[in-house]
């Protein structure tokens, strides 16, 4: 069988690895040069049986254009999965969710791997797959596009606000295909009661659980470290979690050797009364809103980045009294100072060094530096974590 694989990123070679290994001849394409063993380059005119569509390749893509199928690189795994599945998306959170079930279920000795856009690609679990593991998977509205295969057995849509509006044509496209998590649902489906009031209406009909904060009154307990976590995170956590038999004890005492990863509101230190944080992965509108509401006291906030398509006017009431400043960076530089002028002061700088630099000197005892960006990093870094971690080692360069 003669399949493309477009795109090369950690999904692509995933599935040019698993492919390969299942005897598949394997062509592929990228925007930027590839080597990789076994694989060669497209040619001009060539026909295929199969195309695999990385997440990051839209299925507009004109080499996505032909006559054969064409499928994501989720639903290639998931049509060659074994394993029980969990499937998580959301706006923002999935990752910290995808990764809080997977330690509460290692810990109460249930064998799980978180997958997807969290670890290890789908594909490249499958060249060596533990079939008593569960599969958590991290799964993004680009994953969902394409996928079609019910071989998940119980899923969570955390929450759903605007993102990508770059990619798809409106807000409800965005969402639409966000809630076709439920078509792929062979058991039941946990969303919040946000995502049932706005979106009850794209999701089909039948084994939906929704969850709220009565749902578990058990939460109503240490109040601020479950706040740490995210409530709607550990009550999406527990409903999934009671799914395979753990009980409340066992699940509250998995939660207490849990720690949220990197980059997502992650405090850094303290220096000269000045606090700092690291939330490069922000990279929406509504991320930004939920940092700001989490970090106490005024804060100096490093905002920007490359576009999604959205606009930055609903920052305005919810930083007022709460944002003393913003320094933008990045491509949407000039929208952000344009779009917030009138409300707070906004510092144009070239980069991430020049904002965290501006921000030291400005920053007041008791304030705090927040990197929440609102943006995606692609037009001056790889990834949020490579974002991430020069803005730590910025701050460590000028604090010591």
């Amino acid at each position: 069988m003669k399949t493309l694989v477009i795109g090369m990123g950690k999904s692509g070679r995933g599935a040019a690895r698993f492919l390969l290994k299942q005897g598949h001849e394997v062509v592929a394409v990228d925007s930027n040069p590839f080597k990789m063993e076994g694989v060669r380059p497209l040619s001009a005119g060539e026909r295929f049986d199969l195309v695999i569509l990385s997440p990051g390749v839209p299925p507009s893509h004109i080499e996505a254009q032909r006559e054969c199928e064409v499928i994501g690189e989720a639903e290639l795994a998931f049509r060659n999965m074994k394993n029980r599945c969990i499937g998580i998306t959301g706006t923002n959170g999935k990752s910290t969710l995808t990764l809080l079930i997977t330690h509460i279920l290692n810990h109460a000795g249930v064998k799980a791997r978180a997958l997807g856009n969290v670890g290890e690609s789908l594909s490249d679990y499958l060249l060596d797959p533990d079939p008593e593991e569960v599969v958590v998977a991290e799964l993004s509205s680009f994953q969902l596009e394409t996928m079609r295969t019910r071989a998940i057995d119980h899923g969570v849509i955390l929450n759903i606000t605007p993102d990508h509006l770059d990619r798809y044509p409106s807000f409800e496209a965005y969402a639409r295909t966000k809630c076709r998590l439920g078509e792929l649902i062979k058991g039941e489906l946990v969303i919040t009661e946000e995502v049932e009031k706005e979106f009850g209406s794209f999701l089909p009909r039948g084994k939906v659980e929704v969850v709220n904060s009565d749902s578990y009154l058990q939460l109503t307990n240490e109040e601020r470290y479950w706040r740490i976590i995210g409530y709607d995170k550990v009550l999406s956590a527990f409903a999934i979690c009671k799914k395979f038999g753990l009980s409340w004890e066992i699940f509250k005492r998995g939660c207490e050797t849990f720690h949220k990863p990197r980059h997502r509101l992650e405090f850094i230190g303290e220096v000269a009364g000045v606090r700092y944080y690291d939330d490069s992965k922000g990279t929406n509108i509504e991320a930004v809103l939920y940092a700001v509401r989490e970090v106490e006291g005024p804060i100096c906030l490093i905002a920007g980045g490359k576009s999604k398509g959205d606009s930055f006017e609903k920052w305005k009431e919810a930083f007022q009294g709460k944002v003393r400043a913003i320094f933008a960076i990045g491509e949407t530089a000039a929208q952000i100072e344009e779009e917030l002028k009138s409300v707070l002061p906004v510092r144009r700088l070239q980069n991430l060094q020049e904002a965290v630099q501006c921000a030291y000197k400005e920053a007041k005892r008791g304030e705090a530096i927040l990197l929440s960006p609102g943006c995606a990093s692609f037009d001056q870094f790889s990834s949020f974590e490579e974002r991430g971690e020069k803005f730590k080692e910025c701050v460590f360069e000028i604090t010591g």
